[in-house]
């Protein structure tokens, strides 16, 4: 049995190139504290929910969520392009004031070989030996970051327009480092890649240490 390739019809066999991976992040024991820690981690936006949050404080929490999915998104684009998919936001229920559960997305990579295999966890006490565990070290780290930035935040108290431009801090949403990157699933999708032998290049990615 042979594989004819069909270059004549301009399809290329090798699509869809990159790399594709499926990411977890339980956030069951994260902060959900009116404070720095609080807000988790989450693209939605108070208008996204059913209920918007109903306190200033609330829905201060939600902009620290999308402030740490934001620190993420740049954290995982240190070495290639990428594109999220396949995402999904779990709740309890559709109000505002509701913490995030469970946040779940795909991440296809434009270029593989330019993320790593090799390094060690933001703590330092583990060696990582996969792409997959390197992806896992970037979010943890963008979930165990201080940062301030200024945001529109929806405000319930303002009247009209429920808008107020504020400066929104986020620290880490656990103490402790290596419990952050334990509530993180990375998991490679290797049926992704091309399909044939002759397709698929060496891996030549680099070691890496903290960006």
């Amino acid at each position: 049995m042979a594989t004819v390739e069909p270059k004549f019809s301009g399809v290329s066999p090798a699509q869809p190139q990159g790399a594709y991976f499926t990411v977890s992040i339980a956030q069951g024991a994260f902060s959900d504290a009116a404070s720095t820690a609080g807000g988790r981690v989450s693209p939605c936006g108070a208008t996204d929910f059913a209920t918007a949050p109903t306190t200033l404080a609330e829905s201060t929490k939600i902009s620290r969520g999308q402030l740490r999915w934001k620190l993420m998104m740049n954290s995982l684009g240190i070495r290639s392009n990428f594109r999220v998919v396949n995402i999904v936001c779990t709740y309890a229920s559709d109000a505002g004031d509701t913490p995030i559960t469970t946040l779940a997305f795909g991440l296809v990579f434009e270029n593989p070989d330019f993320v790593p295999t090799t390094g060690t966890t933001i703590d330092g006490s583990t060696t990582n030996t996969t792409k997959a565990e390197y992806i896992r070290d970037k979010i943890a780290e963008a979930l165990n970051a201080d940062h301030t930035e200024n945001m529109t935040v929806y405000d319930p108290t303002s009247g009209a327009g429920l808008i107020s431009n504020d400066a929104v801090t986020v620290a880490q949403v656990m103490t402790a480092e290596g419990e952050i990157v334990e509530a993180i699933t990375v998991t490679a999708v290797s049926g992704f890649a091309a399909n044939t032998s002759g397709q698929l290049a060496t891996d030549t990615s680099l070691t890496y240490s903290a960006e």
